[in-house]
C-alpha cells in the first residue's frame, strides 16, 4: 500500500478536525454574543456566561457540539431505520434530551471514520500486507467502531428494561393497595413515590416522576401514560398500562383491573422462576463433565491404573527371574 495514501487520509482527518474546532469555535462566538446582549438587558455582566462555560467539563464544551455538528452535516446519509431505533433506544435507555440521539449518530460517525481511518494509516504505513487485505482489515475495524456505540446503548436499555421488569409486581401490588384504599391512580402515583422504604427500582421511579410532572403539568393522563410505556418499552408494563386505559375509557373500576394484573403478573413471573430452575440442571452438565468428572474419574481410576502398573511390572519380572 502506497504511503501517498496514508499521507492523504491523515491531511483528511487533520482537515476534518479543523473544520469541526473551527465551526464550534462559530457557534460559541454567537452563543457569547446572545448572552452578552441578554446579560445587557438584565443588566448582568457578560462575563458570567462565559465563565459558566468555561467551568463546564470538555464534553459538554467540545466532544458534544462537535459530535452534534458531524451528525448535522451528514444526518442525510443516515437512514431514517437508524435514527429512529436510536431515538427509540435511547428512550429506553434513560436518556431524555433532545439532542442525545443528534450527538450519539455524530459520535458513531465519529468512531467509525477514526478507527477506519487509523487503522487504514498504520496498514499504510507500517503494515507489510497489500492494499485489498489492508482495506477490509480497515473496514472491519470500522464496522467495530459504527457497531460498538449500537451495543453500549442496547446495553444500557436492556439494563434499565430489567431493573423495571424485577421491581413492576412489587409496585403493582402496593398501586393496588392505594387504589382500592380510595386513592385516585395519579395520588398513588405520587404516594408511592414519596414511600422510600418501597422496594421499587430507580430506573421505574424515575418514569413514574417523569409521568407525574407531566400530568401536573396538564397534560391528558392517556397520553402520560402510553408515553411512559413507549419510554420504558417493557411488554407487561405496557400491558398494564393499556388494560389502566382501558378501564377508564370504558368505566368499569381501576382497582378490580389492577387486581386482576398483579395475580397474572404475580402467576407469570412465579412461571418465570420455575422455568429458571427447570434449567439450572440441564446448564450444570457442561461445567460437571469438564470440571467435576475429570476429578472423580482420576480419583477413582488413579489407585487402579497404579495397581495394574505395579502388578504388570511384577510379572514382568518374575518372568525374566524365572
Amino acid at each position: 500500500m502506497s504511503p501517498v495514501i496514508a499521507a492523504v487520509m491523515l491531511v483528511l482527518t487533520l482537515v476534518f478536525l479543523v473544520v469541526g474546532l473551527k465551526a464550534n469555535k462559530e457557534d460559541d462566538q454567537v452563543q457569547a454574543r446572545i448572552d452578552s446582549l441578554s446579560d445587557r438587558e438584565r443588566g448582568k455582566k457578560p462575563a458570567v456566561s462565559r465563565k459558566k462555560q468555561l467551568e463546564s467539563n470538555f464534553q459538554t464544551r467540545v466532544l458534544f457540539p462537535f459530535a452534534q455538528m458531524i451528525f448535522d452535516r451528514t444526518q442525510a446519509f443516515i437512514p431514517l431505520s437508524n435514527k429512529s431505533w436510536v431515538r427509540m433506544k435511547s428512550l429506553q435507555a434513560g436518556y431524555h434530551k433532545a439532542s442525545f440521539p443528534k450527538i450519539f449518530l455524530g459520535f458513531q460517525l465519529l468512531c467509525t471514520v477514526v478507527m477506519f481511518g487509523m487503522l487504514f494509516s498504520f496498514t499504510a504505513l507500517f503494515g507489510k500486507v497489500n492494499g485489498a487485505v489492508g482495506f477490509i482489515i480497515s473496514a472491519f475495524f470500522g464496522l467495530a467502531g459504527y457497531g460498538l456505540p449500537m451495543l453500549w446503548l442496547l446495553q444500557q436499555a436492556q439494563k434499565r428494561q430489567d431493573g423495571i421488569q424485577k421491581s413492576l409486581a412489587d409496585f403493582l401490588d402496593i398501586l393496588v393497595i392505594c387504589v382500592e384504599a380510595g386513592l385516585s391512580l395519579d395520588v398513588a402515583i405520587g404516594k408511592i413515590i414519596n414511600l422510600k422504604t418501597v422496594r421499587t427500582s430507580t430506573f421505574l421511579r424515575e418514569e413514574l416522576e417523569h409521568y407525574t410532572r407531566d400530568v401536573n403539568f396538564g397534560r391528558a393522563r392517556k397520553d402520560a401514560l402510553l408515553d411512559m410505556g413507549e419510554r420504558t418499552g417493557v411488554d407487561d408494563f405496557n400491558t398494564i398500562i393499556n388494560a389502566i386505559i382501558q378501564s377508564y375509557e370504558m368505566g368499569t373500576s381501576v382497582a378490580h383491573t389492577l387486581r386482576v394484573q398483579a395475580d397474572s403478573l404475580r402467576v407469570k413471573r412465579l412461571t418465570q422462576a420455575e422455568e429458571k430452575a427447570n434449567k439450572v440442571p440441564v446448564k450444570m452438565v457442561i461445567p460437571i463433565y469438564v470440571f467435576l468428572f475429570p476429578a472423580i474419574l482420576v480419583c477413582i481410576g488413579g489407585p487402579i491404573v497404579v495397581v495394574f502398573i505395579e502388578s504388570v511390572g511384577s510379572i514382568f519380572s518374575n518372568m525374566k527371574l524365572g
